[in-house]
């Protein structure tokens, strides 16, 4: 199985760490690939920051579907 795990800012330091939790709990044999859009805030703070995040989030999602993840 294969997961994309997506931190919905652009901060690269907290998608490598998301990315090392999600390791440790996933089932043996899951892949788990973590990623940060490359448009959008560095972190979320509100609701104009969502709405920033948005576009690369649904990228990210899109990207995945055409990666053949099992999950985003």
């Amino acid at each position: 199985m294969r997961i994309k795990l997506i931190n919905p800012n652009t901060t690269q330091r907290m998608t490598d760490a998301m990315g090392r939790c999600a390791r440790e709990v996933v089932a043996p044999g899951t892949e788990v690939i973590a990623v940060s859009p490359t448009m959008g805030p560095p972190s979320i703070e509100g609701y104009y920051d969502e709405a920033l995040a948005t576009p690369g989030l649904l990228a990210e999602i899109a990207a995945g579907e055409r990666e053949g993840c099992d999950g985003s």
